[in-house]
């Protein structure tokens, strides 16, 4: 055969050639399709669970906040009036918010009112925001501000876990 000549196909040849990339790039497509799609859906599962997370926080619920959050000892929170990083899920969640939800507020009110961003690589996810909070504190003390909010959520199994929350007061 002469390197420089072009082998002669058949039309049958021809033809699988064409199914073999028409089929490859079906495939592709419908990856792509599927992957938008799982994104999606996980963009709507981390919205509940950072609803669900607001909800907790307003019923001042201590079980409620305790299944919202990853029990790893890498969760992070720091609210809105904290002084310190509360690392861990004992510091982080069950102390933190039973102390808080009993010792320190008679009432709580928080939403997030405006969304910057969410994102997710299907293994994290981040909700960067505005949040409205509204604290009575036992004394009767009362303080509203609004906040620079990211709430970090980790996917484990098939639920979307928080493992950071961070308010900063946005200055007046």
């Amino acid at each position: 055969m002469n390197p420089t000549k072009t082998p002669v196909q058949s039309p049958l040849h021809r033809r699988a050639a064409l199914v073999t990339a028409l089929s490859a790039a079906g495939g592709l497509a419908l990856m792509a399709g599927l992957a938008v799609a799982q994104q999606s859906a996980d963009i709507d599962a981390v919205k509940a669970a950072n609803t669900a997370f607001y909800v907790a926080i307003s019923a001042r619920d201590v079980k409620a906040m305790e299944g919202l959050w990853a029990n790893k000892p890498y969760v992070i929170n720091i609210g809105p009036v904290s002084k310190s990083i509360a690392v861990g899920y004992e510091d982080a969640v069950s102390k933190y918010y039973t102390n808080n939800f009993n010792n320190v507020f008679s009432a709580v009110s928080a939403a997030m009112t405006s969304t910057s961003q969410i994102q997710t690589d299907g293994k994290l996810a981040w909700v960067v925001g505005t949040e409205n909070a509204k604290l009575t504190f036992k004394t009767g003390e009362v303080r509203e501000f609004v906040t620079f909010t990211t709430n970090v959520f980790e996917k484990i199994g098939d639920r979307w876990l928080m493992v950071s929350h961070q308010d900063g007061i946005v200055p007046k």
